[in-house]
């Protein structure tokens, strides 16, 4: 599904020096896996994500993905490719504090033009454990709720590709298994869930870890079969 071939990324601020986020990034990760990248602070995961989510595009090297390069598609097709193929899961949430849970889960689904979106929008609630508090406001829920919203808002389209960058981050280490059990839930039906963090216990959930360390892969281990 997915192939990445020497992606480099340099970041620099005006008088500091460069910094190469992504240096010679070479991986390929199939359907239906579930692959942690752990690395520390400052690694280069969440510039991987950023690529790999189409958010950023790398200086250079090759992103294929369902065998298509994504170097010359136009920032309106990645838009639709994000919103069709892509879910984003985010350490902080991201919802929408004055909108109630249901319609923050509905949001991708009006930017798709969907005609079944309050069906489908049930159905994600109801898949993270929040069908009663659809009518709740992001701001009136827990830390560990509101990230069940917005993983209900990241597979309400049914992406292929369920990207989560530090989802546990925020949480204690009870409610961070419980939603790491929701990926677990998403990759048995199928799809494939890389999730990013520096956390080792949360990495053990996944079947495959990558680390890496400087922007660069420093190693790549499977679950025994």
């Amino acid at each position: 599904m997915i192939e990445l071939h020497g992606l480099t990324r340099t970041y620099q601020k005006p008088g500091e020096p460069p910094v190469r986020a992504l240096d010679g990034i070479s991986l390929s990760v199939a359907a239906g896996e579930f692959v942690a990248i752990l690395g520390p602070s400052g690694s280069g995961k969440s510039t991987l994500m950023n690529v790999l989510g189409l958010l950023d595009r790398p200086d250079s090297g090759e992103y294929r993905l369902d065998g298509r390069s994504m170097s010359d598609v136009g920032a309106r097709e990645m838009a639709e490719v994000r919103n069709r193929v892509i879910g984003f899961v985010f350490q902080s949430y991201h919802l929408l504090p004055r909108t109630t849970a249901i319609e923050n889960v509905q949001l991708p689904l009006l930017y798709s033009n969907r005609a079944d979106y309050r069906r489908r929008s049930e159905a994600a609630l109801a898949a993270v454990g929040l069908a009663d508090r659809r009518n709740h406001y992001a701001s009136e829920l827990s830390g560990g709720q509101q990230q069940r919203v917005a993983i209900a808002r990241a597979i309400v389209n049914e992406p292929a590709l369920l990207l989560a960058d530090e989802p546990t981050g925020n949480l204690d280490g009870t409610v961070a298994g419980d939603i790491v059990d929701l990926f677990k839930a998403q990759n048995a039906q199928g799809t494939t869930v890389i999730l990013i963090t520096h956390d080792e216990q949360v990495a053990r959930a996944a079947r495959r870890v990558i680390r890496i360390s400087a922007g660069a892969i420093a190693s790549d281990t499977r679950e025994a079969a």
